[in-house]
């Protein structure tokens, strides 16, 4: 294989490559705004270290229908994300998914925010 197509095989590979704090939007289900609800989740979260694998989650009623949120370590344990970050990535997926929530990768965390019908 010449050093050309070689170049051009690395290239195409690096853009398939997820990047950081890519968001996979949710495509349908119930629509609704969140970012009131961001807070809680964001202040459980802050300065607590994660074991491997450790979920944090809640539950919160909005406006008719009811937001679950979810901090997840994909990483190892004693990792810890502060509530600043948080909130920028929860408000992110909030205004970035067309009301329809979704998951955001950010280093060694996975946060998911997702509008639901009925209350929790």
């Amino acid at each position: 294989m010449n050093s050309y197509f070689k170049a051009i095989v690395a290239l195409a590979l690096v853009g398939l490559m997820p990047s950081a704090n890519a968001v996979g939007c949710f495509s349908g289900g119930q629509a609704g705004d969140c970012s009131g609800a961001i807070a809680q989740i964001c202040n459980m979260v802050n300065g607590v270290s994660f074991s491997a694998g450790q979920t944090i989650s809640t539950c919160v009623n909005e406006n008719g229908f009811r937001c679950n949120m979810a901090v997840t370590n994909t990483g190892g344990g004693g990792s810890q994300i502060g509530a600043q970050e948080c909130t920028d990535d929860m408000v992110a997926t909030n205004n970035g998914c067309n009301s329809h929530g979704g998951i955001r990768a950010d280093g060694n965390f996975q946060l998911t925010l997702d509008p639901n019908a009925g209350a929790c």
